[in-house]
This record gives structure tokens, C-alpha cells and sequence, in this order.
């Protein structure tokens, strides 16, 4: 087996990294961080294009299908939309009562999936930034939601269970 090589090191933020992300065309990345920040880089320079902040611990940070878009989430419970080429940001979605942990565009883009220590997971209109659906009560302890790759499905893992739901 071949050994991996280490290509690029992207230095800048003061405490641990969270989350790192490719945009879709591969140029970018995007990295959140316990310093509060968002980060999107260059790949091919590793220079930081942009700094995003938050009022706490950087949890997540995902690229939206086309590329012009991240959502970004913290622990200061605010879902936030930025435009991934201005580094502006266009929407703050509220809602959730706890740090929320995960955040991630739907494979079309429309929607966005977030959880968090608030034991619930929601869907939200990226265009609006409305909530359209909640789920709780019957779940705790979550860890982690992800998407299938057709938009259908959720995968949700919370305490020593995962489960798949229909939305």
C-alpha cells in the first residue's frame, strides 16, 4: 500500500478544527473551528479567502451543491447562510435552544439539516430560511444527521443507536 503525503497544511485558526469541507469543484475549502470562525481557504495557495464569525465554538460547515453557498453552525445556536464567494452573510436561521452541531445542504441545495444538543433535528428552506419540518421527542443525545444521496432519507445517530427517516 501506498503511504499518504501530506500536500498542503492550511494554518490559522487558534483552536481545534471541527469540520473541513471541499467545495464541489474542489478549489476551495471550508473549516470550522473552537476559535469561533469559518474559515474557506484556497487549495491551491492554502491562503484563507474569507473568516466567518460566530458568537461560540464552530461546529460545522458544509458547501451547498453549486458551491456559492455554506451553511455554518455553533454553539450560539444560530444556523447562519454566508455567500461563499463575498464571505457575507445572507440569512441566520433561528430556532434551535442548544449548541447546534451539524449542518448540511441537501443534495439539491433546497434544503438544509441541521441537529443539535436540543435533542432535535430539523429541515429548512435554504432559500427562505424558514423551518419546514422538526423532529423530537424521540430522540436523545444526538450526534450526527447526514442526508442520503438522493435528499430522501436521514440518517440520525443518537445515543448508541442510528435510525433512517422518511421526511
Amino acid at each position: 500500500l501506498k503511504q499518504f503525503k501530506m500536500s498542503a497544511i492550511f494554518q490559522g485558526h487558534s483552536k481545534s478544527v471541527n469540520s473541513v469541507r471541499f467545495s464541489p469543484d474542489g478549489t476551495k475549502i471550508v473549516s470550522s473551528s473552537s476559535d469561533g470562525t469559518i474559515r474557506i481557504w484556497n487549495v491551491k495557495t492554502t491562503q484563507v479567502i474569507h473568516v466567518l464569525d460566530h458568537k461560540g465554538i464552530a461546529n460545522d460547515a458544509d458547501f451547498s451543491p453549486d458551491g456559492n453557498m455554506i451553511v455554518s453552525c455553533s454553539a450560539d445556536r444560530i444556523v447562519r447562510l454566508w455567500n461563499a464567494n463575498s464571505g457575507m452573510i445572507i440569512k441566520q436561521l433561528y430556532g434551535h435552544a442548544k449548541t447546534v452541531i451539524r449542518a448540511q445542504f441537501s443534495p439539491d441545495g433546497l434544503t438544509i439539516l441541521t441537529c443539535s444538543t436540543d435533542d432535535t433535528v430539523r429541515l429548512w428552506d435554504a432559500v427562505h430560511g424558514m423551518e419546514l419540518k422538526k423532529l423530537e421527542g424521540r430522540l436523545y443525545a444526538i450526534h450526527d444527521a447526514q442526508f442520503s444521496p438522493d435528499g430522501q432519507l436521514v440518517a440520525i445517530a443518537f445515543h448508541n443507536k442510528t435510525a433512517i427517516w422518511d421526511f
